[in-house]
């Protein structure tokens, strides 16, 4: 699992999350992979001031073994390492996949937060913003206070709206 060389504290973090929102779901295979994770860390002292969260987890970590089933199908390997400088493609908002093709052709992005999916998302309102819809051409967010623009129209523009 590539945590971007997290410091270990954060990486605690990230994997108590996963591991209860794994646990929560029934992926106790994929929730003991975590758990063994996090027991790992006990290595580096993060644990120190508080020992019994490895006992608690090192629990976590046999109970998942003994129900020892995942109720859903992720696309998900706990063998699978990547660093991040192997990182060449785009990961599909929509479906949280890696896009295989992420040329432009194929993709389409939020015009509002640069969110990329696959084409099949075309026409379809962007999950990441719920405001814009994705593949249409737009300027994304513009803002501008009400006091610059009636100064850029004051300097020598006619105002045809009466701001």
């Amino acid at each position: 699992m590539t945590l971007c060389s997290l410091e270990h504290a954060h990486k605690f973090l990230a994997l108590k999350s996963a591991f209860t929102v794994l646990y929560k779901n029934g992926n106790f295979i994929t929730a003991a992979h975590f758990a063994r994770q996090i027991v790992s860390m006990e290595q580096y002292g993060i644990f120190d001031s508080k020992p019994e969260i490895v006992q608690q987890y090192k629990k976590y970590f046999q109970a998942c073994q003994t129900k020892g089933t995942n109720a859903l199908k992720l696309k998900f390997d706990p063998n699978d390492s990547v660093q991040v400088t192997d990182i060449t493609s785009y990961l599909d908002c929509g479906s949280m996949a890696p896009l295989e093709d992420n040329r432009s052709v194929n993709t389409v992005k939020c015009p509002l937060t640069g969110a990329i999916y696959a084409k099949s998302y075309k026409n379809k309102v962007c999950e990441t913003c719920q405001l814009v819809e994705l593949g249409v051409d737009a300027l994304g967010l513009n803002v501008m206070l009400e006091g610059m623009q009636q100064q850029q129209l004051g300097a020598g523009f006619d105002d045809p709206l009466g701001f």
